[in-house]
């Protein structure tokens, strides 16, 4: 029961959290100054047609470090800031963040401990 009350505190202060944070730019991530979407992009396209023409752990390994490559290179190319806020704010933001994971952690080693006796 408390693992279920820590997921719904912890549910709570991360879309509190997610609330305070502004995004001022979404694009791909320009490493030397070459835009990487291209290159993803292309990797991606090269990958899954691999995995059409021949199903092997090699062509998946490809497609999915390309999708990671993807999320990451838009990820990085992402900038965010929190807004202006007070204390209070950030209060009502980390007290149920922290307490329930706490509950979490506490519930799951509870159920640890009982399934090892």
């Amino acid at each position: 029961m408390k693992k279920y009350c820590g997921i719904a505190l912890l549910a709570v202060g991360l879309f509190m959290l997610f609330k305070m944070v502004r995004v001022s730019s979404f694009g791909f991530y320009r490493f030397g100054g070459v835009n990487t979407s291209a290159i993803v992009l292309v990797l991606l396209v090269l990958s899954a047609i691999a995995v059409v023409v021949k199903q092997n752990k090699f062509t998946w390994g490809c497609l999915i470090v390309s999708l990671c490559l993807l999320v990451l290179f838009l990820l990085l190319g992402t900038s965010l800031y929190f807004a202006y806020t007070s204390l209070t704010n950030v209060l009502l933001v980390l007290v149920p963040s922290i307490i329930g994971l706490g509950l979490i952690i506490k519930g799951v080693l509870k159920e640890r401990a009982a399934k090892h006796s």
